[in-house]
């Protein structure tokens, strides 16, 4: 045992010297409450940051560049350029030191997009990796022949780990892997026609860059370097129609329809003073708000007011305008157990589970509401099979989304509710759909303290943000680009 623990050190001994450069910081870890802290006078001094202390309300204050952290002893939140972050444990006073939450304080200061991120760590020692945006710019000119977008880097990125992609809405999306943005600045930067908006999107392995124009483009050039990725928008090349006719046929997420499960005569499910109707519309409208606002992208709702739409004509709806992705949202209940609660996503496919059984026989008893000649062919195993032919191009797509939403939602709402798993099942509003598909279900309305929680407004939108977090790491991981690398 001792052998195999001086082996383990052994290891993070040489990752320390593998990582040992000037933004690779180490830390000693003490533990206090079966949590890892790490000292607060470390944690500025390796920083190299500026720091006050406010005697009168027993305060600190943090300076990054000119970003602000202020904490106090014995809070559960930390402040970042005025907005709250929440620690897993409180700031302590021991030994005349503080002492912060190791992983909840790194945590927040990514969340606030701050260059800080935890390399490794073990029960004794933690590596933590400083200054880690490597696009750090954005310069705009206007030539003749069109217009130069340039990155500025701190390293060379290869074309491979480059796509782009241009929305109908006019967006310019470049994403690129292993790649960690300076959003502070980038945000900052002047902004020239025909370049009308910038906006970004970080995630874990990597970003995305969204500009968008007010002119078209025909084609674009990619040029990357050491210090930089030259983008040149060209608008006036028709040689290359021929191509461009071939790249705009490659699928985009460009239309996403949002679909608030039941309406008008049918309330969906009730409980507690609560309808499913009314829940599933304020959350639709919620994302649908989000989606617009920071991705540009199209957003079709099968109704936008209490209004009943049958089933089949909601995916008719979403194959009439050519949706790339279709979110059916609804709210759960059961007969079985008033304290059942939870959040759960489903995909169309055939499933034996007894719970899922039970949803699907709820959802689908709309049916009955329906006017109308539209015959719907009773769901058998067989008839999946013909049912969901339509649906096998994006089988996995739709699984994968259906687990980005359990992942973001658990993110979340972990300490409020029940993460209850992707689930594959036979939904009549998902037959029919050509495209990735889900259908969540966001909680119990049956359940009394969760009909209570879904009755608010912020954790309507805490699920909606969700959702929407689910929608940016899809689009990163699955959108095609138009031009190959």
């Amino acid at each position: 045992m001792i052998k195999i623990k001086n082996i383990y050190y052994l290891i993070f001994f040489l990752q320390s010297l593998l990582f040992s450069g000037p933004d690779i910081l180490k830390f000693n870890v003490s533990n206090y409450n079966n949590s890892d802290y790490i000292s607060l006078n470390d944690f500025v001094k390796q920083h190299s940051l500026q720091s006050n202390y406010y005697e009168t309300k027993d305060k600190i204050e943090i300076i990054y560049k000119k970003n602000k952290i202020y904490l106090s002893p014995s809070m559960t939140f930390i402040k970042i350029n005025n907005q709250i972050y929440h620690l897993n444990n409180e700031i302590i006073f021991k030994n005349s030191q503080y002492y912060i939450p190791l992983d909840s304080f790194y945590e927040s200061m990514e969340l606030a997009g701050l260059p800080f991120r935890i390399k490794n760590k073990t029960k004794r020692e933690v590596l933590v990796e400083a200054n880690i945006f490597n696009v750090d710019g954005i310069e705009i000119k206007n030539k003749k022949n069109g217009t130069l977008i340039r990155l500025k880097t701190k390293n060379k990125f290869s074309k491979e780990n480059i796509s782009t992609s241009f929305s109908s809405s006019k967006w310019f999306n470049v994403t690129i892997l292993n790649c960690f943005l300076d959003t502070l600045t980038i945000n900052q930067i002047e902004i020239l026609e025909p370049i009308k908006k910038i906006k970004t999107v970080q995630s874990s392995q990597s970003a995305q860059i969204s500009f968008l124009l007010s002119a078209s483009v025909e084609d674009i050039d990619i040029d990357s370097n050491d210090k930089e990725i030259n983008f040149l928008l060209r608008n006036s090349i028709k040689e290359n129609a021929e191509r461009i006719n071939k790249l705009k046929s490659k699928w985009i997420i460009d239309t996403i329809v949002i679909d608030p499960g039941h309406g008008g005569k049918d309330p969906g499910a009730v409980g507690h003073g609560q309808k499913e109707k009314d829940i599933t519309l304020d959350i639709a409208k919620k994302l649908g708000n989000l989606v617009k606002r920071n991705l540009g992208t199209n957003v079709v709702y099968t109704r936008e007011e209490d209004a009943f739409i049958p089933l089949w004509k909601r995916t008719k709806i979403a194959n009439d305008v050519e949706g790339k992705l279709f979110i059916s949202i609804h709210v759960n209940a059961t007969a079985r157990s008033a304290s059942t609660k939870g959040y759960e996503t489903f995909f169309l496919r055939p499933g034996k589970a007894d719970t899922a059984i039970e949803v699907v026989e709820r959802e689908n008893s709309v049916i009955d509401l329906e006017q109308g000649d539209y015959e719907y062919v009773e769901l058998t195993n067989e008839n999946y099979i013909i049912a969901s032919m339509a649906q096998n191009t994006f089988m996995k797509e739709s699984e994968d989304f259906a687990a980005l939403i359990q992942k973001h939602l658990n993110k979340t709402l972990k300490n409020t509710t029940k993460n209850r798993g992707v689930k594959q099942a036979g939904f009549y509003v998902l037959v029919g759909a050509t495209m990735p598909n889900v259908l969540v279900e966001v909680g119990f309305i049956s359940n009394k303290q969760e009909a209570k929680k879904l009755s608010k407004a912020y954790y309507r939108r805490q699920i909606a943000e969700s959702i929407y977090n689910a929608i940016v790491d899809f689009k990163i991981k699955y959108e095609k680009p138009l031009l190959e690398g």
